[in-house]
């Protein structure tokens, strides 16, 4: 990755690195027209929260244009930090590295488009509380079609049914969390929408905070339907389902499709052979035996792989994370626990005792 601060630059900011950030600012995306712009719009917010703060813009290093528009605007803006990532792996990818590159206890993650009201950012701040994240939520703004809504609030009822969360606008980039928990969510690798509900399904507070729509006129302003962008995020839902609620427990996902494979197959074959040994049908010409065969032979791959998984999960259950821990109450006193005690995996703990923990030697 390219980094395109100058010496003077470097110089200038020195005082703001030795006093870490309190918010790390991100922006990632490529192939956006006036970048350069929406980040200017963002400044006298971010300047208005009364927080040391950082921003980090992720953009595509072959895209020369952008780059020549961003620098004049690094120069001016100390806070600003313009990184150029070749090759482009796209923007899921991008916030993921932005995000190990960020110092501020709290990331604030902001779309290179207007979205919501930036004067409206502060009420995250003010949501957040006790919370382990605030995502926003855009009030409904402009006309949709009635054919239109209909998709839309299907989607929605299917990403809920499969991730158990209900968000109302999965697809707002706008989101403010401590820094830990979105580093934990991004590190899925799933797509940025689902982070709020990778949090959830992790036990974090996550919260939805309703926001007004941008200020009509900006040049940037989009508003228009994707069909296959849907088709995409509920294929990514899918995904998301499956990771989440079977990850550990890869042999109830697989089993749990190819135990009914088996038996269905192993019943009807068992039913053709009868009728044959003990009726006068013959086989050589029912294509039916072949299919139930098939659907045994299936079967019982399909377990084989949900073996194989389990297998690999209990080779490597030692390095996995299986919970992390918010506090500890010691005595009638609650504290942070330590790094160990709260990443230890769970096959290093033995539960000796009711409400204690011992580790492992």
């Amino acid at each position: 990755m390219d980094i395109t601060n100058t010496d003077t630059h470097r110089q200038r900011i020195l005082p703001s690195v030795q006093a870490e950030p309190e918010l790390s600012v991100i922006v990632a995306a490529s192939d956006v027209k006036g970048l350069a712009a929406m980040l200017r719009s963002y400044r006298p917010a971010l300047d208005g929260l009364q927080r040391r703060y950082e921003v980090i813009c992720m953009n595509d290093g072959a895209e020369a244009h952008t780059l020549a528009e961003l620098r004049p605007l690094e120069a001016d803006w100390p806070e600003l930090s313009v990184v150029a990532q070749r090759p482009w792996a796209g923007d899921d990818f991008a916030l993921l590295a932005a995000i190990r590159r960020a110092r501020g206890a709290l990331v604030l993650t902001l779309s290179a488009w207007p979205e919501v009201a930036t004067l409206e950012l502060g009420r995250l701040f003010a949501a957040l509380g006790d919370n382990d994240m605030v995502v926003a939520a855009r009030r409904q703004c402009g006309k949709q079609t009635a054919f239109q809504g209909l998709r839309k609030r299907l989607l929605h009822r299917l990403l809920t049914a499969l991730s158990g969360q209900d968000f109302s606008d999965p697809f707002c980039r706008v989101r403010l969390a401590r820094r830990e928990v979105i580093a934990e969510a991004a590190a899925f690798g799933s797509r940025q929408h689902f982070i709020p509900v990778v949090a959830a399904e992790r036990g974090y507070r996550v919260v939805e905070l309703e926001l007004s729509p941008p200020e009509q006129g900006h040049e940037n302003v989009r508003y228009f339907f994707k069909p296959l962008g849907h088709l995409r995020a509920l294929l990514d839902g899918m995904t998301l389902f499956v990771v989440l609620k079977f990850l550990r427990r890869p042999m109830r996902f697989f089993g749990a499709i190819g135990l009914p494979l088996f038996l269905i197959g192993s019943i009807a074959t068992l039913v053709l052979v009868a009728f044959r040994l003990f009726g006068d049908m013959a086989l050589a010409d029912r294509p039916a035996l072949i299919f139930f065969v098939l659907m045994i032979v299936l079967g019982v791959q399909i377990i084989a792989i949900g073996l194989v998984g389990e297998i690999m999960i209990f080779a490597n259950a030692r390095r996995i994370k299986q919970y992390t821990v918010r506090n500890l109450i010691q005595n009638g006193e609650a504290r942070a626990p330590t790094a160990v005690e709260g990443t230890l995996p769970e096959a290093d703990r033995v539960l000796n005792t009711p409400g204690k923990e011992t580790v492992n030697p």
